[in-house]
């Protein structure tokens, strides 16, 4: 009996022991459970383009990696049209989407200055320096409200897509063009071509219903957006005719609400590397619009030397146009410009 009143305590001890470590790691799975987050990814181009089938995988892999699986992305298609997708990730309806910055008029116009024409360079070139001028000259202005803009980016060079052949600029006059928004608009009034505007998703049907004649579009959207089904030419300027600016935001608040390790997983992703990475994206997509394309007969057809002047002659005064747009925002537009274009030689 008397060895028997410290053998109870004893095997107390050990149970304590053997507990222990059960009760902890129990403890540590639920908060690594607790600390799991999905981000929601709105995208609105259709199953093709690159944004669902490159973009978005590359960002979930990087995000799911650095964090050990615990920060992920989720595709969300469909959840608000391609001008409301500002305000969809701005309200919290999605988490991440990307925004077509010509889409919300008015409200975003140092991202203009990209969209320029004559400025040259492949998507990646021109999203870096898009990215690097930003942060350098455009992030004061604050225009996006609401969201973290993890970086900016553009489509390759734009070009004009019709049914019909056209080998000149002049062919275009009074012809029923899709433009876009933004920079794009005005490149169209300038060549005197009557601007039909519209969201990207919508042209297919305007194109085969007759509302348009053809589309100011990058090569990929041959493919992506099959616009190679209704047009079989496109007209390339090789200094560049336009391109359209967007943004990868992701919702003030579902930034400032992760945990210290996922923020650090976001901002070790977010800014120029991203916006280069996007940029490859994209004219990877460029290059499979071309080949698809050239499948079923379609041709690229390259601005002469005597068109490539007079683009540049009939476009003169946008630039001025849009610098002084800039500057309205508080930024010194000349500077500004002269570092993007600085990035892109």
């Amino acid at each position: 009996m008397g060895s028997q009143k410290y053998r109870v305590p004893e095997i107390m001890k050990t149970l304590k022991k053997l507990v222990a470590p059960v009760v902890m790691c129990a403890a540590v799975t639920g908060t690594a459970q607790a600390a799991d987050q999905t981000l929601t990814f709105s995208h609105w181009a259709g199953p093709k383009h690159a944004m669902a089938t490159k973009v978005y995988p590359w960002l979930n892999d990087q995000l799911s990696e650095c964090s050990g699986g615990s920060l992920t992305v989720k595709l969300e298609n469909g959840l608000a049209p391609p001008p409301a997708q500002y305000d969809t990730v701005r309200d919290g309806v999605a988490d991440l989407g990307w925004i077509v910055h010509g889409y919300t008029k008015g409200k975003f116009l140092t991202t203009k200055m990209i969209e320029l024409p004559g400025l040259p360079g492949n998507a990646e070139e021109m999203s870096v320096a898009f990215q690097m001028t930003h942060e350098k000259f455009f992030a004061d202005a604050k225009e996006a409200k609401g969201v973290e803009v993890l970086s900016h980016f553009v489509h390759g060079p734009g070009v004009v897509n019709t049914a019909n052949e056209i080998t000149s600029y002049k062919d275009m006059e009074g012809m029923k063009i899709r433009v876009g928004g933004g920079v794009a608009n005005q490149v169209g009034e300038a060549l005197g071509v009557a601007g039909v505007n519209m969201p990207a998703p919508a042209v297919y049907e305007a194109i085969s219903s007759g509302v348009a004649d053809g589309v100011f579009f990058p090569l990929e959207t041959l493919y992506s957006f099959k616009i190679n089904e209704l047009t079989k030419y496109s007209f390339k300027n090789p200094d560049g005719m336009y391109t359209t600016s967007f943004a990868l935001v992701l919702n003030e608040d579902t930034y400032n609400d992760l945990s210290d390790d996922h923020k650090a997983c976001v901002d070790g992703v977010r800014g120029v590397e991203m916006s280069r990475q996007i940029g490859k994206f994209w004219d990877e997509a460029d290059a499979v619009g071309e080949a698809e394309s050239a499948k079923t007969g379609s041709v690229v057809v390259i601005a002469s030397d005597e068109e490539r002047a007079y683009f540049k002659e009939k476009t003169a005064g946008i630039e001025a146009a849009v610098l002084k747009e800039v500057a309205s925002r508080g930024v010194d537009a000349e500077a500004a410009l002269e570092f993007m274009k600085s990035q892109l030689q």
